[in-house]
């Protein structure tokens, strides 16, 4: 098995199945599917659940899964957590059914919870709690998302979350950690969290908003990222996460930072 391993994420408002084939065709390794209303939500996987896993075998790849960013598994009204941790179960339950190892989840943590942010953190422990449970039995693992904004900007704050929830792992989304740090942020985050990073997501920006622009196309100095990822020791899957209507762009992306992470130590 290579030591990267390479995928790209669906757009959820485009139609699920030609999304797939289309980023398989382009070579990538796996497809992350963002599981989010209009057209990729759990109803409409489950149409397209037959598709899914012959395109998968056809190509030698597998899907990960992605839980809709917006879910609010943290919200302090308990009726509102409940809704919003039916709806994420439903979301394992694919993944189970798609035999996709893991399941990344972000915090819930709008600005007005995070205004409390020892509040925001128990609701936050509650709710994975309850997806670490729901997912033992389903073999899928459940992976938190750096966010870094709100009561969860920091490597500390997803460190808390993953010391008080057992069996809690990490993705590392790379164009997140820059936000509001850069290289060093990216580094403590490799140092705080080793040996729970399962998973990584690339894309870039101007180091101070969340564009998911293509590699290369902001100010991330991707040598110095290939650099510490490998220093670190870490090897798997990671997402190419270009948010661009032209899928070329997937796999110019994937390229760069090939390139540079599985070229010769110098």
């Amino acid at each position: 098995m290579p030591d990267f391993i390479y995928g790209g994420m669906n757009n959820p408002h485009r139609n699920l199945k030609s999304e797939v084939e289309s980023i398989l065709k382009l070579g990538m390794d796996y497809v992350e599917i963002t599981v989010e209303w209009p057209l990729s939500w759990v109803d409409s996987i489950k149409k397209d659940l037959k598709f899914l896993i012959d395109i998968a075998e056809s190509y030698n790849s597998f899907f990960l899964i992605h839980s809709p960013w917006y879910l609010e598994i943290g919200h302090p009204y308990e009726g509102v957590r409940e809704g919003a941790l039916k709806e994420a179960f439903k979301v394992i339950d694919i993944a189970s059914r798609l035999e996709s190892p893991y399941v990344t989840f972000h915090p819930f943590t709008p600005n007005w919870l995070a205004a409390l942010k020892e509040k925001a953190r128990e609701f936050n422990v509650r709710g994975f709690k309850r997806l670490v449970d729901y997912s033992r039995d389903k073999d899928v693992r459940i992976l938190v998302e750096n966010v870094d904004h709100g009561a969860f900007k920091s490597p500390s704050d997803i460190r808390y979350l993953i010391d008080r929830v057992s069996e809690l792992y990490m993705t590392l989304d790379i164009g997140h950690a820059f936000l509001n740090g850069g290289i060093d942020k990216l580094k403590s985050y490799l140092s705080k969290l080793k040996g729970k990073i399962m998973h990584l997501h690339a894309h870039d920006n101007d180091l101070s908003r969340d564009l998911h622009l293509p590699i290369g196309a902001g100010r991330i100095r991707w040598r110095e990222v290939a650099e510490e990822i490998r220093s670190a020791g870490y090897r798997g899957t990671i997402t190419l996460e270009p948010h661009a209507s032209d899928l070329d762009y997937l796999k110019i992306s994937r390229d760069k930072i090939a390139a540079l992470l599985e070229a010769p130590k110098s």
